[in-house]
């Protein structure tokens, strides 16, 4: 045999062998491995940073690397937990909080694990943030390391503006809104918070602050104002957060690990809330069910796609498609429509919308919303049956903005680039980035955006069953948090996603303890969807958040060129 032929020949076992191994291992998750050795009591489980809604649960992320669990994977584990006689406590260790919707549907799950008569014990090296704090002290009792620290200092939001930035690279930002309330352009025309951008800033901030004042005050069985005193003197070192009643002990990790060992009388108790979920799953594989529709990102027409800086883009095709399997699929008795979006494109956005109200027609569909779900992202909620929304959801943002980055300077005086332009038409140049809008464009722009707030005011209206006058000073492009909203009749009620998936199984007709099938759409990624997703990834972990924010931004603006937006005001990055 040639040497060619025996490279072939060796090339061909190599395949096959991998393919064994692969199948072996698909074969090993799709039936969930092997079961736990024993009974182990104690739920683990760790959080870190922000936690995504959705994972793709097949079998090619599992061998290639699960990462954390979802936030509907930690509800889910923590409430399956709760109804299992077998699991007797929790240990909760945190390391930092994600958004503060997230934090609140967990520290929610925590308290009814612990209202069904369960222990449950957090812990943390260091407490650096009062995101982190507080979903500690949703656990019964609060163990810090001793090096550690409590940081509850109060809350600071931040935001960067760009037009020094612009104005020293001879970049005009020309944008227009709808209306004062809407500052999502501002980081690009001002250097500084507009009055109403700052009124809207304080009254979030507020908001939260009080939430996060009131649960610290009830866990911790202190008075509101004793907490408040507390946020002025913050942040403490270990010693003086016991001496202030802020945590119930010092003690590090492997003191913890086996005062519990002790406790359950086990040498190995614990389980990892990843390995539970494995063989506790709450919802069977097949019969009549749920769709639970993930719209998370920045809302943009065509397909769903994970963006190079780690953005993810909501594609009004990959939901509308979604929606449509939904409706059909005669099993799928109701639809729960998960929202985590600061908006995006004002057309993709009632495309989505128009789907929703025909999807209604054949079965209920309740919207969830999470950390955020403003502008575009309320735009394709207002209409369904029932809105959901955690206290400290971002939410409304019903106005919309237009406009463009004039680079023609730029080019020409910076980069000593000139370009020069052919057209036929008195408006071909009206979106481009060259040259600025003349008197006539701008008027026309202007026209648009009338219309379009006009547009989503009415829809508003009709979703919320108000009068276009009732609704629209609750517009004027301004957020508000979940409580807030609440308060103005824009959503029906404070919740998180088990609590949809709760009214969407009492809608469909499911008794209260029959199981029943969750359809998760849009389906999970190809395997070169997911590589492709990791290398963005590891692309946005070494920027900025701010950074990646900005990118985010400029992706939409890129893809959706000419488009208005209903793109949120400024969301407070808060610590």
């Amino acid at each position: 045999m040639t040497r060619a032929g025996k490279l072939a020949l060796l090339l061909i076992a190599l395949t096959v062998a991998l393919a064994a191994v692969l199948m072996v291992g698909i074969a090993f998750f799709m039936i969930g491995g092997p079961a736990p050795s024993g009974p182990r009591p104690v739920l683990a489980v760790s959080l870190g940073g922000p936690l995504p809604e959705n994972r793709s649960p097949g079998p090619l992320e599992e061998i290639f690397g699960r990462g954390g669990p979802s936030l509907r994977e930690i509800l889910e584990g923590i409430d399956q937990a709760r109804k299992d006689p077998k699991i007797e406590g929790l240990l909760l260790e945190v390391d930092s909080a994600p958004g503060w919707a997230q934090t609140e549907e967990v520290r929610a799950a925590l308290e009814a694990f612990s209202a069904e008569g369960k222990w449950s014990v957090a812990f943390t090296e260091s407490a650096g943030s009062a995101g982190a704090y507080y979903l500690a002290t949703a656990c019964q009792q609060v163990i810090l390391a001793p090096p550690g620290e409590v940081g509850l200092y109060g809350l600071r939001a931040e935001t960067p503006f760009l037009r020094g930035l612009f104005d020293k690279l001879r970049i005009q930002p020309q944008m227009a809104q709808r209306k004062e309330f809407k500052n999502a352009a501002d980081i690009y025309m001002r250097r500084d918070y507009s009055p109403a951008h700052r009124q809207a800033m304080n009254s979030l901030l507020g908001a939260i602050f009080e939430d996060l004042v009131g649960g610290i005050a009830r866990a911790r069985e202190l008075t509101d104002e004793r907490v408040r005193e507390l946020v002025d003197q913050g942040p403490f070192l270990a010693s003086e957060a016991l001496d202030a009643s802020l945590v119930d002990r010092l003690a590090y990790k492997d003191e913890v690990l086996d005062e519990i060992k002790q406790r359950v009388g086990q040498e190995k108790p614990f389980i990892r809330i990843e390995e539970y979920l494995r063989h506790h799953r709450a919802h069977r594989s097949r019969g009549p069910g749920i769709a639970l529709i993930y719209a998370v990102g920045t809302i943009a027409r065509g397909e769903s796609d994970q963006q190079p800086l780690g953005g993810t883009m909501v594609g009004s095709k990959t939901i509308i498609r979604a929606l449509r399997e939904a409706r059909d699929d005669d099993s799928i008795k109701a639809v729960v429509l998960r929202i985590d979006s600061p908006g995006g494109s004002y057309v993709a956005s009632d495309l989505m919308r128009r789907e929703i109200v025909l999807t209604r027609e054949k079965k209920p569909v309740i919207a969830s919303m999470g950390n955020v779900a403003a502008s575009g992202g309320y735009f394709i909620a207002m209409q369904t049956d029932h809105i959901l929304a955690d206290r400290g959801t971002i939410t409304g943002s019903i106005g919309v903005l237009s406009g463009k980055l004039v680079t023609g300077r730029f080019w020409r005086e910076v980069t000593g680039i000139n370009f020069s332009g052919i057209q036929i038409g008195e408006n071909a140049d009206m979106y481009s980035s060259l040259e600025p809008f003349d008197e006539e464009g701008w008027k026309r722009l202007n026209t648009i955006l009338d219309t379009i707030y006009a547009d989503f005011v009415g829809k508003a209206a009709e979703g919320r069953s108000m009068s276009f006058d009732q609704l629209e000073p609750l517009a004027h492009g301004r957020v508000w948090t979940g409580s807030q909203a609440l308060e103005r009749g824009l959503i029906d009620e404070i919740g998180g996603l088990t609590r949809a998936l709760e009214i969407a199984a009492e809608r469909a007709g499911f008794d209260a303890e029959q199981s029943y099938r969750l359809l998760v759409l849009p389906h999970p990624p190809g395997l070169m969807d997911m590589l492709r997703r990791r290398r963005g990834l590891v692309l946005a972990s070494e920027l900025p958040a701010s950074l990646i924010d900005l990118a985010q931004v400029m992706q939409v603006l890129e893809r959706t060129s000419g488009e208005c937006y209903l793109y949120a005001a400024d969301l407070p990055r808060i610590r």
